[in-house]
């Protein structure tokens, strides 16, 4: 029990690590803009580094229903990306995946039906940002595709998603639906909420 109890503290404290590199590497990253864009606009920027730096490692805890998905992944992003989420994406992923081939699409919100028509052809993550105007209408069909990932618990609870980024002041914590935990196919490893610090399970 002592060992099964001690492997399990080794990963959690593996992870946090793997974790807290790839959040300084991805902050680095942002730190040229400084306050150039005002301290709102850099704040904002901030968020989405976070964000992206959050879904890079949520890929790693997904039990996929296609064997592929664990060396091709494809994302896709809805919503005005004016700070950059999609590009942090990419780069997160490049340094924290660099075996894994990644498909980021980004479509704008006055692109909805192509997102949709995207989406319906199946995905791995389907994130919505703060100002998408897709809605729970139009992701009912699209729920056992993959993951979808959405802002705020108070969407999280309206919308069919298993994944929600929460902010608190300048943090960003997950939310993750208890349903959506598990070992059946799209489901997320149960070793994930070991990072209480960046994840919370809700009851939707």
């Amino acid at each position: 029990m002592f060992r099964k109890f001690s492997r399990f503290q080794n990963f959690a404290q593996r992870a946090m690590q793997h974790f807290a590199l790839l959040v300084g590497a991805v902050l680095i990253l942002g730190i040229g803009s400084s306050y150039a864009f005002g301290q709102s606009a850099e704040q904002s920027r901030k968020l989405a580094r976070l964000e992206a730096t959050y879904l890079t490692h949520l890929t790693k805890y997904v039990q996929w229903d296609n064997q592929d998905a664990g060396t091709k992944l494809k994302i896709i992003v809805h919503g005005d990306d004016r700070f950059k989420f999609s590009d942090t994406l990419r780069f997160a992923m490049k340094i924290s995946t660099p075996e894994t081939t990644v498909e980021i699409l980004s479509f704008s919100d006055a692109q909805q039906q192509v997102a949709l028509d995207e989406a319906s052809k199946g995905f791995n993550f389907l994130v919505l940002l703060k100002n998408s105007s897709i809605s729970g209408v139009h992701l009912s069909e699209l729920k056992d595709k993959g993951v979808l990932v959405v802002h705020g618990q108070k969407r999280l609870n309206s919308l069919p998603a298993q994944v929600a980024f929460e902010y608190n002041q300048n943090r960003v914590r997950m939310l993750i639906d208890r349903e959506a935990i598990g070992d059946q196919k799209n489901r997320i490893s149960s070793k994930l909420t070991e990072l209480k610090s960046a994840v919370k399970v809700v009851d939707k």
